[in-house]
């Protein structure tokens, strides 16, 4: 049994990025996904199936190979796993591989995972809706547990089952913001000593007409778009709604101490995040953006940074009218002056919004920033709307050493989630 460790031991403890795994709608794996975003251009294109189903154009951020495809063989049962079960584990496998760990020398029961997802699984639940029109036969032929798929959970649970996993198992739920809240939970059992270890991060498959009819109705979906890859323009004066991706961003994070002991290489340290929230509307904000800029100067404070030292702000950046100006007007009353200045970019221009995956997916770019010296593009921000006058890095990537980043993530509700990283440096 480990030692207990006592109060000043947990608050001293340090936390680091030392593994990477992305699916997303620019590719299966985390450097060609990388590769590709840097490019400038755009992986979103028409749904045609999902178009005809709600009677309009429908464009979304696809991943490849039709959801990883399952490994279960189509005609031995009539259900497939859900797709972002899938997406979580094939991310987490390449996050393991990327941080060289060995699963055989570390310990299962201070080993978890914190996945989560904005809904659950949705595929799954649509294809339970098939079942009154399936035979009894293929009923039959269908898992009893089937439905636990459905759960926001299940991703964490398949993570945690699939790598034998004893430590705490979570799967947060904060709508967009779920990727990055994970990521912030994970860093929190590790300070407090609860995990060495833990794979953290959001899936989410939500390219089904329930939810893009959904959003539809909500009015947040991108209209009025000449090419399907220009239709969301974060910060650019003609955008009126992002478009649904789907994906998964997994992280593995580790105590300082644990990452050493094995001469593993950090990407990078998480230095501290904070929550709030901006209950105003279900789907706007406060146009004043103070509890933001609240939110922004909190952890600023806590980490003893001043807005000088920030050299990259990786932004929600939606693409809808009033939310990009309410995160621009918050940066700017947090950090003044300094705030026009800084690098700051959006990434769902290029691969849509992968909603609960957004936040882990654009936290992992950002790592990636700070490993090659590049501030990743804003795609399609070519006419800048007067009110958002940031230096949103439009079109191309830009050489700059990030050594402190911010990263903003929100959730429809008001879920409002920030946090700073700090390239790792081996002196320090």
């Amino acid at each position: 049994m480990r030692p207990k460790l006592s109060v000043s031991e947990r608050s001293s403890r340090r936390v680091v990025i030392t593994g990477i795994g992305l699916i997303t709608p620019y590719a299966v794996g985390r450097e060609q996904s990388w590769q590709n975003l840097l490019s400038g251009k755009s992986s979103t294109c028409l749904l045609d199936d999902l178009s005809n189903q709600l009677n309009r154009p429908v464009v979304g951020g696809v991943i490849p190979d039709q959801r990883l495809s399952s490994t279960a063989p189509s005609n031995q049962i009539p259900f497939q796993t859900e797709p972002s079960i899938r997406l979580a584990l094939k991310a987490t496998e390449e996050a393991i591989q990327d941080a060289d760990l060995d699963l055989n020398l570390i310990s299962r029961e201070s080993t978890g995972c914190v996945i989560g997802s904005s809904k659950g699984g949705m595929a799954s639940f649509a294809q339970m809706a098939e079942m009154p029109h399936m035979s009894l036969e293929d009923q039959k032929q269908i898992p009893s547990n089937f439905w636990l798929q459905c759960f926001p959970n299940a991703a964490s649970q398949s993570v945690a089952k699939h790598y034998d996993l004893r430590g705490a198992a979570l799967a947060p739920v904060s709508a967009c913001a779920t990727g990055f809240s994970s990521i912030m939970r994970a860093a929190d059992l590790i300070r407090d000593g609860v995990c060495d270890t833990v794979f953290a991060g959001g899936a989410d498959a939500s390219l089904l007409p329930a939810v893009l009819g959904s959003f539809q109705r909500m009015g947040v979906l991108a209209t009025d778009f000449q090419s399907s890859q220009e239709a969301c323009r974060p910060y650019d004066k003609r955008r009126n709604g992002f478009v649904v991706g789907e994906g998964a961003g997994i992280l593995v994070l580790e105590s300082l101490e644990h990452a050493l002991n094995r001469n593993a290489v950090p990407y990078a340290e998480w230095l501290t995040g904070g929550l709030g929230s901006d209950s105003t509307h279900l789907m706007q904000f406060d146009a004043s953006a103070e509890s933001l800029a609240k939110l922004i100067t909190g952890i600023l404070d806590r980490a003893r940074i001043s807005p000088t030292e920030i050299d990259y702000i990786n932004m929600h950046g939606t693409g809808t009218q009033i939310n990009d100006l309410y995160e621009t007007r918050a940066i700017k009353n947090a950090m003044g002056a300094v705030s026009r200045s800084v690098s700051c970019s959006s990434l769902k221009g290029g691969m849509g919004h992968l909603l609960g995956a957004a936040g882990s997916v654009e936290l992992a770019f950002t790592l990636l920033a700070m490993r090659d010296n590049l501030v990743p593009p804003t795609v399609n921000l070519e006419i800048p709307d007067p009110e958002c006058n940031l230096n949103y890095t439009p079109l191309k990537a830009e050489p700059k050493e990030i050594k402190k980043a911010m990263k903003l993530s929100f959730g429809f509700g008001g879920h409002l989630v920030a946090g700073l990283i700090s390239k790792w440096d081996p002196s320090c």
